[in-house]
């Protein structure tokens, strides 16, 4: 039995499945990788129930998966979190003041101007930050990340000062 090693975002089950927790497989190119429920050609991979208590739903993880024996799909026997590295930049221009934390396939934007309370709370971002199950230092990111936003809401007040 040959183990497929690939990427795969899990989702918990609605209506009779709600303890389900599954995904969706695709083959491209020869190789099996994680893919979305709207893909036209994909296979269901279900978490193995002993491990399934641990998943955590729209989390990226690296999985071993097993052919079903009886049906056109996978069991996944591990599932590892994968964790991103984050990347803070700053763009301070004289209309543009932003702070954006990128990991993964993720962007958050702070944005002392926006009228989206979200983009412009900087302790709310900085929670969110620290909440990341996904991002290897979480705390540190998150303090990086306060750092920075506060320094471009200087930069943002004094131009709005100057204006």
């Amino acid at each position: 039995m040959d183990l497929i090693k690939t990427n795969i975002k899990f989702y918990k089950g609605l209506g009779n499945a709600q303890d389900r927790i599954y995904g969706f497989v695709t083959k491209t190119n020869g190789s099996w990788r994680g893919c979305r429920e709207t893909e036209a050609k994909k296979k269901i991979v279900f978490v193995r129930a002993d491990i399934a208590p641990n998943i955590i739903p729209n989390l990226l993880y690296h999985c071993s998966l097993a052919p079903m024996r009886k049906s056109e799909g996978f069991i996944a026997n591990s599932a590892t979190p994968i964790k991103f590295d984050a990347t803070i930049s700053i763009k301070c221009t004289k209309k543009i003041h932003l702070v954006k934390v990128m990991f993964g396939n993720k962007t958050i934007i702070y944005d002392p101007s926006s009228t989206d309370r979200r983009k412009r709370d900087i302790q709310a971002i900085a929670e969110i930050l620290k909440n990341r199950p996904d991002l290897v230092n979480p705390h540190s990111v998150a303090t990086e990340f306060v750092d920075n936003a506060c320094m471009v809401k200087r930069f943002y007040e004094q131009f709005k000062s100057n204006v």
